[in-house]
């Protein structure tokens, strides 16, 4: 016993979870859920199957017994309308709508009615367009009866059949235009010499069939439908179904090609139903049953309740398992766990205290070195990053900064050379303005306002060696000027706007610098109106953007680099062009103040 118990003592965590949980739990659980759930529904929907199909027969019975008295009822009215006719015509001359023939058919129609209880409604509508019914409400709409095509198939010359007409509701020849009702009609004609006297119609109400169903408690889409031929319900309790189209395309077939007695299991309405099927000849319909699937098992309760009492056991017993093995096992996974949580959030400052020598403990002290090994990589990783970023930062500044005073020179010495001392004059100060804009004290994070100034100095020099093809046009928002930005950031998009936009163009120009504020980034955009970027040299000039920088060009792409170096890759500039309409570059920076300006 003492040699288990070391054992157990030192094996693996895995393995004392699963040796300790696994006979208490799982398999009284799967012994019993398994075995009796599974006897007990198959048993239940056995015997559920058993009874749908028993009801199901004395249903169909009941609506053959309406169907048959329909039919009696009409051929009892047709005879009995031909003894009316012979009665009343001895001497050869019949007053259509006397008083009499209309009293002994309304007589006819009572006796009728209360014969076949089944039969809501009688019409009679003789040769010469006269109505004789049972209710009155039955004349509304007549000159629209007498167009229908029920009245004119009903007139047809031929052998005279019973015409049985689909459930539907209409507003004409019923008493209730609201109510579906199913009809039967013929023409009747005279036994002796064949004249047509008139049609006959019998209206029954759907509520008289679905009364039939029982009234148990049904939830949902439970309980029984009647289906046409066509797909359309015709009858059933579940009112907003009614005269409806079956929309499951699956129940659809499975009651077009189904047999007498036929079950399947559906999904309806994402839920699964149980449907048992019976056939009624006579009216080529199709009675069926849909019942819930899980509503089926309720009476299962009494093996509900033991595997509930079950369950209740195996929990107790495993928490008083998971109590014991807590303060050797749970307990400091747990700890571990919470540190590890502290450190998916971000804080890679904490440690584990766990000082054992069991696997947790090695575990803990592992982790615990990992954290150490984190920290100093990430300390060393952040600090070479940032040695990188102010080489590369002043490398690029060393390669802008004398970018513009060579052209600006020879711009001065061509002035003064034709006697235009005084723009030369202009001249040398906004050159003088410019570097002392550049050079900023060794500063190279400035305020929008003097890198504007900036370009402004650089755009006037610029006018002035170009004074017939450039005009520009300003629109800043005031409130960004006190914002950081790169210094000579703006200048070389200019720069780009004048030599690869306008200068090829030969023609007079527009330059439009604009800058705003939107939500928590500033936009600055140069815009120009000049020959414009074809769209696979567009698709060069996007890509090499984002290229490695070889540091020997002091265009777009080093101050996309450098914007990037210093606010993060998630800033920089955007090119647009279209061919002969111009170009557009948009420069985003953060608009944040506080860290990026230094005494």
């Amino acid at each position: 016993m003492k040699n288990l118990l070391f054992k157990y003592k030192n094996m693996v965590i895995r393995q004392k979870i699963i040796i300790v949980f696994l006979p208490i739990v799982v398999l009284p659980l799967l012994v019993v859920v398994f075995t009796s759930n599974s006897i007990f529904s198959v048993s239940n929907i056995q015997k559920t199957k058993v009874n749908i199909s028993g009801e199901s027969s004395i249903i169909v019975t009941r609506i053959q017994s309406i169907y048959n008295n329909g039919e009696t009822s009409a051929r009892v009215l047709i005879k009995n309308i031909n003894n009316i006719y012979h009665e009343l015509n001895t001497d050869g001359t019949l007053l259509f709508n006397s008083v009499k023939l209309r009293n002994q058919l309304l007589n006819e129609f009572d006796f009728n009615l209360r014969a076949f209880k089944d039969i809501e409604s009688i019409i009679f509508i003789d040769a010469h367009d006269n109505f004789f019914v049972s209710d009155n409400r039955l004349e509304n709409n007549a000159k629209l009866a007498l167009q229908s095509d029920m009245v004119k198939l009903l007139r047809q010359d031929g052998i005279p059949n019973n015409e049985w007409f689909p459930m539907q509701t209409r507003n004409y020849l019923v008493i209730d235009e609201k109510s579906p009702v199913l009809t039967i009609g013929k023409r009747v004609v005279d036994i002796d010499t064949g004249q047509t006297l008139g049609c006959l119609i019998l209206n029954i109400k759907e509520s008289t069939i679905s009364s039939i169903f029982p009234d148990a408690s049904l939830k949902g889409e439970e309980g029984y439908y009647i289906a046409s031929g066509e797909g359309l319900i015709v009858s059933t309790k579940v009112g907003h179904n009614l005269l409806q189209p079956i929309q499951n395309a699956a129940l659809r077939n499975w009651l077009n090609s189904g047999t007498d007695g036929a079950s399947v299991n559906l999904k309806l309405n994402r839920e699964s139903y149980l449907l048992m099927q019976k056939r009624i000849p006579e009216l080529d319909w199709v009675l069926y049953k849909q019942m819930l699937v899980h509503n089926l098992n309720k009476e299962t309760y009494t093996n509900s309740i033991t595997i509930f009492i079950v369950g209740v056991l195996c929990i107790l017993i495993a928490l008083i398992g998971s109590f014991l093995l807590s303060r050797h096992i749970a307990k400091p996974i747990i700890l571990l766990t919470k540190v590890a949580k502290h450190i998916r959030e971000g804080n890679l400052h904490v440690t584990s205290s766990i000082d054992t020598m069991d696997e947790v403990g090695i575990l803990a002290k592992t982790f615990n070195d990992m954290i150490g090994t984190i920290n100093d990589l990430l300390h060393k990783v952040t600090a070479e990053q940032k040695k990188k970023r102010e080489y590369e930062f002043a490398l690029m500044q060393a390669q802008i900064k004398p970018h513009f005073f060579y052209n600006a020179l020879d711009l001065i010495f061509v002035l003064c050379e034709r006697g235009k001392t005084e723009l030369a004059a202009d001249t040398t100060k906004a050159l003088a303005d410019f570097y002392r804009v550049s050079l900023s004290q060794g500063k190279e994070i400035i305020p929008i306002g003097e890198e504007l100034k900036n370009a402004e100095d650089y755009l006037f020099i610029q006018k002035t060696r170009y004074s017939d093809i450039l005009e520009c046009r300003w629109d800043i928002d005031e409130d960004i000027k006190q914002f950081p930005i790169m210094k000579l950031a703006i200048q070389p998009l200019i720069e780009n706007a004048i030599y690869h936009g306008l200068k090829p163009k030969l023609s007079p120009g527009l330059i439009r610098i604009t800058g705003f504020m939107d939500n928590e980034h500033i936009i600055l955009k140069v815009m120009d109106n000049g020959i414009g970027i074809a769209a696979h040299k567009l698709q060069q000039i996007k890509e090499n953007l984002n290229a490695l920088s070889t540091m020997k060009s002091f265009g777009l792409r080093s101050v996309n680099e450098r914007l990037k170096l210093y606010f993060g890759e998630n800033y920089g500039i955007q090119i647009e062009s279209s061919l002969g309409t111009g170009t557009e570059i948009t420069l985003t920076i953060p608009s944040k103040k506080e860290g990026w300006f230094h005494d």
